[in-house]
């Protein structure tokens, strides 16, 4: 089951659920759609209904975000890869000196 980069433990845990779930509590683009219809007015309202909930605890002076589970738009650099970029690399040196490949 893909879960979109984040473990179902700690969606379990986010979504206010007591016990283990192994299903979503929604589909993640639902996340996104619903996000686009409320727009950054109703953002803005469910964030100071929040802080408005946990009182003197929600207004801290730093804020940590751990981000590490969040789906992030980058692609790391495995072997392969870089083999093909430093091959690549080298075949445009070899054009540019008129070196001649196998």
């Amino acid at each position: 089951m893909y879960s979109g980069g984040l473990k179902i433990p700690t969606i379990s845990f986010f979504s206010g659920q007591r016990v283990f779930q192994w299903e979503f509590p929604c589909h993640p683009t639902d996340l996104v759609y619903f996000r686009k219809r409320i727009g950054k007015e109703g953002v803005m309202k469910i964030l100071k209904v929040s802080i408005d909930l946990h009182g003197i605890k929600a207004k801290e002076r730093e804020v940590l975000v751990d981000t590490t589970v969040q789906e992030k738009n980058i692609t790391f650099p495995t072997d392969t890869k870089l083999y093909k970029r430093v091959i690549e690399h080298c075949v445009d040196i070899a054009k540019k000196e008129r070196i001649a490949l196998r």
